[in-house]
């Protein structure tokens, strides 16, 4: 009985022990713990909260785009109202009524209100650096390459001597001289021009809404066509190799960007050097890309400097690669656990929606393609480049018969490959009937 007495008494320390630890620990622990939560729930409100502004543009730190908070203007930032006065003052040229002094005096209340007080002065020069950034951040294909803003065209751009010769050294000996040869890479800008007709009433507060989309169109419109010139640009009317069976001209609708005056990244594989083009014939495979590398020689040897670039249904067919779907071959990186396929062989893969489906020869057929096949590109980036004497700038105009603003947006662009030897050039090749 006394042994049963002692082990209840020593029960019962126990769990007064217990108790205690609860209620010194545990509970204190408990109620901390629902205080953290409840930080942490408010600071998520806070960057929800703040990302949400952040996309919207409001706000003025972090380098955050300034927007128009209420009003006519709302959403728009000193780039949109740029644009708004650019058309109020076509408008003001032509008319002098009072609603468009108005709408002038509403314009810069506005611009107040996102410039710390500066008015409409940052627009001038802030402007076109402003929609220059937004343009090129858009570009797939452009922001592989460096480019230069040139100050004459042409541009001549000095490149790097040739190989010298070495010889071993001797005492008090001359060495050998090596004769540098040098060499420059011209660069012409051609220029890119749009005309936009855009009919509205200056009265009406809804047409304000409508800048901040104007100006995402613009901005992917401009960023399109740039890599669309890149890829495809092909100076030959008759068999062009964007609109094959057919002839075009520099006023063919939705066509005559690629007569820009030079030639693009595709048709130096295709036409000057088609030993740089492979009829690949098949299903795409880890060996296609492997063999764009070997034609590439020294070219192909630094992921930095050289790319794949491809089309839409080429790169998902790349997803099934063997090498690279499933997780016993590539662990969690296996494409079908990712949907992503960032590089092969250690290049970057770039997926562009200007890189379009062909037909067998690798030449886009007008019309319709006796066949879709894709095509997969390699290029060394080092080896092109793209120059501009003008970049892109909006001009507006009013037409008052019409009752339109007339935008017209121009560029000039140069692109050059660095040889000046297309026929032999081995920096960039092409694979084209690809299975899709």
């Amino acid at each position: 009985m006394p042994e049963n007495i002692s082990e209840i008494e020593v029960l019962k320390k126990e769990v007064a022990d217990i108790a205690t630890f609860v209620k010194e620990r545990v509970e204190p622990a408990r109620e901390e713990r629902v205080r953290l939560r409840e930080a942490i729930d408010g600071l998520v409100s806070e960057q929800r909260e703040f990302r949400r502004r952040s996309l919207l543009g409001y706000g003025a730190s972090g380098g955050e785009v300034l927007r128009v908070e209420s009003g006519p203007y709302a959403g728009c930032d000193a780039l949109d109202l740029g644009i708004a006065r650019s058309i109020q003052r076509a408008a003001a040229s032509r008319s002098g009524s009072e609603a468009v002094r108005e709408w002038d005096v509403r314009i810069k209340a506005a611009m107040d209100s996102v410039t710390a007080g500066r008015g409409d002065e940052l627009v001038p020069t802030g402007m076109a650096s402003r929609l220059w950034d937004d343009v090129h951040l858009e570009t797939r294909i452009a922001s592989l390459f460096g480019y230069i803003d040139m100050p004459t065209n042409p541009f001549d751009i000095p490149l790097q001597l040739g190989d010298v010769n070495w010889y071993p050294g001797s005492e008090n000996t001359g060495a050998n001289q090596s004769t540098a040869s040098t060499g420059k890479q011209t660069m012409t800008a051609h220029e890119l021009i749009a005309e936009i007709p855009w009919s509205l009433t200056l009265e009406e507060d809804a047409v304000i809404a409508m800048l901040p989309e104007v100006r995402r169109t613009l901005v992917r419109n401009a960023a399109d066509v740039i890599d669309d010139v890149l890829l495809n640009a092909d100076s030959t009317r008759t068999g062009n190799i964007n609109a094959d069976g057919t002839s075009i001209a520099t006023n063919t609708a939705g066509k005559a960007h690629w007569l820009l005056g030079f030639d693009g990244l595709i048709h130096l594989p295709l036409v000057d050097n088609t030993s740089q083009a492979e009829d690949h014939d098949d299903d795409v495979s880890a060996e296609m890309y492997l063999n764009l590398l070997k034609s590439l020689g020294k070219y192909g040897v630094k992921p930095t400097e050289s790319v794949f670039i491809t089309d839409t249904s080429t790169f998902l067919n790349s997803l099934s690669l063997s090498e690279v779907e499933t997780v016993e071959k590539l662990g969690t990186h296996a494409t079908i656990l990712t949907g992503q396929l960032g590089a092969v062989y250690g290049h970057p893969l770039i997926v562009s929606g200007q890189m379009r489906l062909a037909d067998t020869d690798g030449k886009v057929t007008d019309g319709s393609n006796g066949t879709d096949t894709g095509r997969v590109l390699a290029v060394n980036t080092g080896q092109w480049r793209i120059g501009f004497r003008r970049r892109l700038t909006i001009e507006t105009e009013r037409d008052i018969q019409k009752r339109q603003n007339i935008m017209v947006v121009s560029m000039r662009i140069a692109f050059s490959e660095r040889s000046g030897a297309r026929a032999s050039a081995k920096h960039t090749a092409l694979a084209y009937n690809v299975t899709v």
